[in-house]
């Protein structure tokens, strides 16, 4: 059953939950301190999920300076995935940064076949590839980006 999620930017109280999500889904897991400054900076997004029952089920954390807008993370909880989080981040994140953000670009793991799925389905394209780009394990990246017209 798909859950119903609340989506709206992270705050400083929330840093605790997106910091434990982080340790929970990445080999290399931002510090509170780095999503703190995320969630601070002028010219970066970070937003939640919350479940009905107060879960952070997922977050993204975006940079962005003039029209080009970067997705540095998106994380799910396993318990969550399949759901359309995912995509319900990627699509408040557009709304949210409007329509001065005309190409999106990010990197994601070769083998992170689910993700690269919900890119795609997002209307993001291959547009090339990072040699040994992520570590632990070593791994290359695929170059993805989104062009809105």
């Amino acid at each position: 059953m798909k859950q119903k999620v609340d989506i709206r930017k992270i705050g400083i109280d929330d840093i605790k939950c997106a910091a434990e999500l982080e340790q929970e889904i990445f080999s290399d897991p931002w510090s509170p301190g780095t999503l703190t400054q995320t969630a601070c900076n002028e010219h970066e997004l970070l937003i939640g999920a919350w479940s009905t029952d107060g879960v952070l089920s997922g977050y993204a954390a975006l940079s962005f300076i003039l029209d080009e807008a970067n997705i540095n993370r998106i994380a799910v909880r396993k318990e969550f995935r399949r759901q359309n989080i995912g995509s319900g981040l990627l699509t408040a994140a557009e709304e949210l940064l409007g329509d001065e953000i005309s190409i999106y670009n990010l990197e994601v793991r070769q083998s992170n076949t689910p993700a690269i799925n919900l890119y795609l389905s997002a209307g993001y394209q291959i547009v090339g590839e990072r040699k040994r780009f992520y570590t632990d394990p070593c791994e290359n990246a695929i170059l993805m980006t989104k062009r809105k017209v």
